[in-house]
């Protein structure tokens, strides 16, 4: 009897499962995890920071202030959601991070039901379980798109791509429902599932540029004119949305897109319309993100899905092709781009379940409960491994030009197990505060009425200007209180001028044996050098790097 009642909520059950067992253990990487999050996770912790101490505050003209007037190159749909989360339970690492757990169970939900959508078979239906797909339609393909080696360690940083896969998720299952915009409900549901995508990061829409060319000319050519009318209105409410926040700042927007242009000139990226640039996502798919195992596995369920079943995967191809396509025509390439094609390609991985009908043989049968654990098997080694590697795995296959992905680490080395070294960035940011402090106690001015103004030179990936600004939020004593510190970029040379404004400086040592150093940090290491009494040395800290050491200068003013 208990068996009968849960069969019609396996699938529920089972993605509840998932949900548990993968957010359980990035929570546990979380809190294990003592590096500082790297440039762009601590910059979008910061800025939800800076949200929720305004919302606090109940400072309406400086929200309104930091929403439309300050630049800001990222949407703040994810900001917002992360400073809701921050005035509930505190900002900290973990809480940082909790939109990602919220982004897991929608993409969980969103790729089972996208699953189901397009391949159940209404003929596979028994007369027991009425209008319920097989289980492993489903659950198999939602638990792929979650374990892929890439999302796996994303789910931990607060980077915005896996928020994004999530919502891009999500919006194609609400577009799937929507039937060609015949159900007026779900396209509404679509477009503001879709405007909140494009206030999640503008690079949304690459993603449905051929499907959105596909729909329209679908709903166009019916002549049906309530689908044509909800369409219209979808794309009304969706543009009402996205204009909220870029119609203030399309000069921003811009902007990015110019300074990936300028990124791809320094980082010798390949030349657009070459070989190595349009295949590079198509590479990054196969190898860095999926991993070869289940990269086999996705091209079999392609194969099959272009022979089986053309019509009902045409939108799953499109939706790969478009993100791939557009991120080529980029020119500064990077393999987070493209993680929102991710469930497309789970999806079509195990599409070929739909063969496996209610009744079919016992060798079938059984064929299928084999095949779908040894995926889900692999699955889950895929995520504990991107969460959880232990020293010394890792395999690669390698050829003259490329390292394919078999069960190793990548992504400068991002995909960690926990590690235990803060590269004291904790340590400097209360150093600051509490030298800023006696300083001010020793003049006898009392406390500081302005948090001490600190230029950050070192620019490594945990010890940087945006950790150190990021910690000093998090470091602070009271909820929502103002910063321990006013960080400064000095990272380049044009900004060495910013030393004039600064009351201290961090640097680092061992120039001379790092493997990398950027020009601005001998300039300022000669200007220490060449001026000893203007410039204090107050602290040092040991960092992980052969022979070297974090310094806080003191600038003597006049």
């Amino acid at each position: 009897m208990i068996r009968e009642t849960l069969r019609p909520h396996l699938d529920k059950l089972l993605l509840a499962l998932i949900f548990v067992v993968l957010a359980a253990s990035t929570i546990l990487w979380t809190l294990s995890d003592k590096t500082p999050p790297a440039w762009d996770p601590s910059d979008h912790i910061r800025y939800a920071y800076d949200y929720s101490r305004l919302v606090a505050h109940a400072d309406v003209a400086g929200f309104a202030r930091e929403f439309f007037v300050t630049p800001h190159y990222y949407a703040p749909f994810v900001h917002l959601v992360s400073a809701a989360i921050f005035l509930v339970f505190g900002a900290s690492r973990l809480t940082g991070v909790g939109v990602n757990l919220i982004s897991l169970a929608a993409m969980l939900w969103a790729a089972a039901s996208i699953s189901r959508d397009l391949f159940a078979d209404p003929a596979s239906v028994t007369d027991a379980l009425p209008r319920r797909p097989p289980v492993a339609l489903s659950v198999l393909p939602a638990l792929l798109a979650c374990c892929y080696h890439f999302n796996a360690w994303l789910m931990h940083d607060a980077f915005l791509d896996f928020p994004l896969t999530a919502v891009v998720t999500v919006a194609f299952a609400l577009l799937i429902r929507a039937d060609d915009f015949k159900v007026r409900r779900t396209a509404i549901a679509f477009a503001v599932a879709a405007g909140i995508g494009m206030l999640v990061k503008q690079t949304f829409a690459f993603f449905f540029i051929l499907p959105a060319l596909l729909v329209v000319f679908r709903v166009l050519r019916t002549r049906d004119r309530r689908a044509i009318l909800n369409l219209a209105l979808a794309v009304l409410i969706l543009i009402l949305i996205a204009a909220i926040w870029y119609a203030p700042h399309m000069r921003d927007v811009i902007e990015i897109y110019r300074q990936n242009q300028r990124a791809a000139v320094s980082e010798n990226e390949a030349p657009l319309f070459s070989f190595d640039s349009n295949f590079f996502y198509i590479h990054a798919l196969i190898s860095m993100q999926m991993q070869l195992p289940l990269a086999v596995l996705f091209v079999a369920g392609v194969v099959y899905s272009l022979v089986r079943c053309r019509k009902q995967s045409l939108i799953l191809h499109l939706w790969l092709l478009s993100g791939i396509a557009m991120f080529a025509l980029v020119a500064n390439k990077d393999v987070r781009y493209t993680v929102p094609v991710i469930p497309a390609a789970a999806i079509l991985s195990v599409c070929w379940l739909r063969e496996f009908k209610p009744g079919c043989t016992r060798t079938r049968g059984a064929l299928k409960v084999a095949l779908v654990a040894i995926i889900a098997a692999w699955a889950l080694v895929s995520f504990f491994n991107g969460q959880w590697p232990r020293a010394g795995w890792g395999t690669a296959i390698d050829t003259p030009r490329y390292r394919w992905m078999v069960y190793a680490r990548n992504y400068y080395g991002f995909d960690h197990r926990p590690l235990a070294d803060d590269w004291s960035v904790p340590e400097i940011v209360r150093s600051i505060s509490d030298s800023s402090r006696a300083n001010s106690i020793a003049a006898d001015t009392g406390p500081p009425h302005s948090p001490p103004i600190l230029g950050v030179v070192v620019n490594l990936p945990y010890l940087n200007p945006s950790s150190v600004a990021l910690y000093s939020r998090l470091l602070t004593s009271e909820r929502a209180a103002p910063p321990l510190t006013d960080v400064r970029w000095v990272v380049e040379p044009s900004m060495v001028d910013r030393i004039g404004d600064c009351d201290f400086l961090l640097v680092r040592t061992g120039l001379d044996k790092a493997e990398w150093v950027a020009p601005v940090e001998r300039d300022v290491a000669q200007l220490i050098r060449d001026n000893p009494n203007k410039f204090v040395q107050v602290a040092s800290f040991p960092i992980p790097l052969k022979e070297a050491e974090a310094i806080i200068y003191r600038r003597s003013k006049p």
